[in-house]
């Protein structure tokens, strides 16, 4: 499966939100000859390892990702952890969703785009996430469960979504 060539802009833009890096931090990188997808996986492990980017991308250099891992000391589990904590902390940022909350739910099972709905919901109604996860079930699709149990129009619903984009997704190009 060939790789997407996300134009310079939308690049810079994921980088920003995902890890808080500038433009002009970016563009020093990639002018240094870094890809965007190498700059975008160093930033994740130097989060991880909590090292900065530049020392993760110097690695690069001469080993591969495995071998980034080890030398990091990045085990399968802290690269989990460290994840959902990012993913966590970026919630609260976004979305204003406390961090606390979001990794509680990761720990029980619960991906993001669940956390983010049954936020959307509580936000318009007297329920709590922790009340609409629990009684929402995978077989039934979002729209008609939260007019079922609700009374949530599935209009009021998709357009409560689109004013909470998730901003990691990369744009569509138009």
């Amino acid at each position: 499966m060939p790789i997407v060539r996300l134009p310079d802009e939308e690049q810079y833009r994921l980088l920003w939100v995902k890890y808080g890096m500038t433009e002009e931090k970016a563009k020093e990188l990639k002018a240094a000859g870094f890809t965007y997808y190498e700059i975008d996986k160093a930033s994740m492990y130097a989060y991880v390892a909590q090292k900065p980017v530049e020392d993760v991308l110097e690695l690069r250099r001469e080993n591969p990702w495995m071998k980034i891992e080890l030398l990091l000391g990045i085990t399968p589990q802290l690269l989990h952890d460290r994840e959902l904590l990012r993913k966590a902390e970026c919630a609260e940022k976004w979305w204003g969703i406390s961090a606390k909350l979001v990794y509680r739910k990761f720990m029980e099972g619960y991906p993001l785009h669940y956390i983010r709905m049954a936020y959307i919901l509580s936000k318009h109604s007297d329920w709590s996430v922790e009340e609409i996860l629990e009684k929402r079930k995978r077989s039934v699709k979002w729209a008609p469960w939260a007019q079922e149990n609700m009374g949530i129009a599935p209009e009021d619903l998709k357009r409560w979504i689109r004013e909470m984009p998730n901003p990691s997704v990369a744009r569509k190009p138009k």
